[in-house]
């Protein structure tokens, strides 16, 4: 859905040059929820030629991050505090999707969780991630 969701977030994303040096894009975002998709290139390979557990960690960061941005106040600022990953199946090819969603939202903390899948719609990987709210310095 193309709104201004959309518009902020493809804003955000242009000064996000890690993202855009491992080649993350936004699919889908909604209140509450996101999606990315992350084309799967022999720089995000290691060793074993399959997609290295720390690009799905920060699929899950994002896609939760992404999700956590919708739903804050323009004087808000959210900050990873926790997350946790498991992990089920490698993937070395294609389009890895990254979904996203809050589960919860409090006066000072934020819980989302997220699903890695591959172009099959397998599950690749789920993780669950915790944000505290600070607020931004004028």
């Amino acid at each position: 859905m193309k709104n201004e969701l959309w518009d902020k977030e493809i804003h955000r994303m242009k000064n996000n040059h890690f993202r855009q040096l491992i080649g993350v894009k936004l699919e889908e975002i909604d209140d509450g929820k996101a999606t990315l998709i992350l084309p799967v290139s022999k720089k995000l390979l290691q060793p074993n030629q399959v997609v290295h557990g720390g690009v799905i960690s920060v699929l899950i960061d994002s896609v939760i991050g992404t999700a956590v941005r919708t739903i804050l106040t323009d004087h808000l600022n959210a900050m990873t505090a926790e997350m946790n990953i498991n992990y089920f199946r490698p993937v070395s090819k294609g389009v890895i999707k990254a979904e996203g969603k809050i589960i919860h939202k409090g006066g000072t903390l934020v819980v989302g969780v997220a699903d890695i899948l591959d172009e099959d719609g397998k599950l690749l990987a789920t993780g669950r991630a915790t944000y505290v709210l600070k607020s931004k310095k004028q």
